[in-house]
């Protein structure tokens, strides 16, 4: 059977695909930072959101791209109330040791603001304000992948730190991080191109998640994988160790159902499954006379939230 391998980290910025040729190709991929609800300030009220990173030195030299999404106000009217923001990496930092803001030299706010190359090995914060109109309502949305302007050295100089750095989790209860005024966004691992898979083919995904003083050690991760051509079915395996394969011993949880969308749920209180790999299976796809086989189209995604009572 022609395997198909997809090496992947919560915090790297690559997959390696390995084919039966051995050829290593790398493919973007990106971990998402989101909020789950809206949030909703006072005039000139302040608040702060966190990235939990886990000190993860793979994401070094990232593109870090955060959009602020105004609810009532899409064209960012100042009149209609906006909301200035600024990306630092430790808490105590101010607006002048921004990386980056979401204000240019007119002064005039919009909803980007981007890191080009993040160079730090702490927590990514940012510090967000309210203009002077009452009850703004946004949400947030961070995306940190691999950038694709890198010289090749910068992006092959870590490969083996990222391949066996493995998250060990030590959340920080210091009382910064319980002030009310303090939001951990949530961790989403995503594929940013569409992967193919022959059917019968297996992918094989290694993801480290981040958990924080959020979601502690009682949280759940959730693990899907979906097809995006409207006929391909897919059933999924999760291990905690290798190898990782259909009926082996070292499975912990599968969905072994051939579906569009295929979904399992992780749960645990002792912050067990930091580190997974999930074994995919193609079960069906679009007929493709090029290689003699039916091939599927499916997109990846995995979350990590507080389990909810």
């Amino acid at each position: 059977m022609c395997r198909l391998l997809l090496v992947s980290f919560a915090v790297t910025a690559y997959i390696i695909l390995v084919t039966r040729a051995h050829r290593i190709l790398p493919v973007p991929i990106s971990t998402r930072y989101i909020t789950t609800s809206i949030s909703t300030l006072s005039q000139g009220e302040e608040k702060t959101f966190i990235a939990s990173l886990c000190g993860g030195h793979q994401l070094l030299y990232d593109t870090v791209n955060a959009t602020v999404l105004l609810n009532n106000n899409p064209s960012w009217l100042p009149q209609k109330g906006v909301v200035y923001y600024y990306i630092v990496d430790d808490p105590n930092k101010t607006a002048k040791d921004a990386l980056c803001n979401n204000t240019d030299e007119t002064g005039e706010t919009g909803p980007y603001c981007v890191v080009p190359k993040w160079n730090s090995t702490e927590d990514l914060y940012i510090k967000a304000r309210a203009g002077e109109v009452d009850a703004i309502s946004f949400s947030i949305y961070v995306v940190i992948g691999y950038n694709a302007t890198n010289k090749e050295e910068d992006n092959v100089k870590d490969t083996n730190a990222r391949q066996n750095h493995v998250v060990q989790l030590k959340p920080s209860y210091s009382r910064f991080h319980l002030n009310a005024d303090i939001e951990y966004l949530t961790e989403i691992i995503t594929m940013d191109t569409n992967q193919r898979l022959g059917y019968l083919d297996e992918a094989l995904l290694e993801i480290t998640f981040c958990p924080n003083p959020f979601t502690t050690l009682d949280y759940k991760i959730t693990s899907t994988v979906f097809g995006t051509d409207g006929i391909s079915s897919y059933a999924q395996y999760i291990c905690e160790k290798l190898p990782c394969e259909v009926d082996n011993p070292n499975v912990v949880k599968f969905n072994g159902k051939q579906l569009p969308n295929n979904e399992v749920v992780l749960t645990t209180s002792s912050g067990q499954y930091q580190h997974i790999y999930v074994l995919i299976v193609c079960w069906a796809g679009q007929y493709d006379p090029s290689v003699g086989n039916y091939v599927g189209e499916f997109q990846y995604s995995a979350s990590l939230k507080h389990k909810s009572p």
